[in-house]
Parts: C-alpha cells; sequence; structure tokens
C-alpha cells in the first residue's frame, strides 16, 4: 500500500464556475457527521437511530502567497463572505489521479481566517476553516 502525503492532495475550490487549484497545501481536514444519534422510545428498551441533517467542518492551510494569481484567495472568500465548493481527490507524483474517487463539499463558508507564523515578525502561511452544508463522494 503506498502512503500518500499533501504533496499528493489535489484540492480545487470553485466559486461561482471559477476553479482555483489550491497550490502547497500543508493540509486539509474535513469532519462529515450527521445531527442525531440514537434515541429512546416509548414503550420499547430498543433505542432506534435519528439522522437528522449533514454536519460538515473542514480546513485548509496553505503556504502564504504561495499561489500566484490568487494569494489572497482564502483571506478573500472568508472576508467577502463567499460561498463556494471545496473538491479533494488524491494524485500520484506525476499529477495523474490514484483513484476515482473523490470528495466535494458543497456550500462552504469560511468563519475563520488566521496566519500562520513562525518566529516574530515571520509569516509562513495561513489558515482557513468554516462549515458545509452538502457532501458528496464520488468512488
Amino acid at each position: 500500500m503506498a502512503v500518500y502525503r499533501c504533496v499528493n492532495l489535489k484540492i480545487i475550490i470553485t466559486v461561482g464556475s471559477t476553479p482555483y487549484t489550491i497550490g502547497v497545501a500543508e493540509g486539509m481536514d474535513f469532519d462529515l457527521g450527521y445531527e442525531g444519534g440514537a434515541e429512546p422510545v416509548y414503550g420499547s428498551r430498543t433505542r432506534v437511530h435519528s439522522a437528522g441533517s449533514k454536519t460538515i467542518t473542514f480546513s485548509i492551510t496553505r503556504w502564504f502567497h504561495a499561489d500566484s494569481g490568487q494569494e489572497d484567495l482564502l483571506l478573500d472568500l472568508f472576508d467577502n463572505e463567499t460561498t463556494f465548493t471545496i473538491t479533494g481527490s488524491l494524485i500520484d507524483n506525476a499529477g495523474a489521479a490514484v483513484a476515482t474517487s473523490s470528495v466535494t463539499l458543497t456550500g462552504c463558508r469560511l468563519y475563520r481566517w488566521r496566519p500562520k507564523t513562525g518566529g516574530a515578525d515571520d509569516i509562513l502561511g495561513e489558515e482557513a476553516s468554516g462549515q458545509a452544508t452538502g457532501w458528496t463522494i464520488d468512488v
């Protein structure tokens, strides 16, 4: 089994109909879930599952000003309260798709942006996190 690092992660942010490929991404995390859980039912000792709406949180970390022409993409998405879509998939070192699977988060919005720093006055990267309203997993 091969091990894939973040350099092998292709992240595309689509704003409207314009796709932006995130370069030099240090990481992307997302958490998919459902509201609800097992709940008691009157007259029964057995609980039933009650899965409600989807809950999705995500974060993206990338080197600061790494992508020519879209240096301020994450800051602008945060500052302008823009809704967008994120698609992530694995690629090999040559850029070819590793598998046909990908994850797409829809209805994304950033609720937090911050610079990531090293030493005093060194801005090394940026981190943005937010929530989405839906997901699809293409296999």
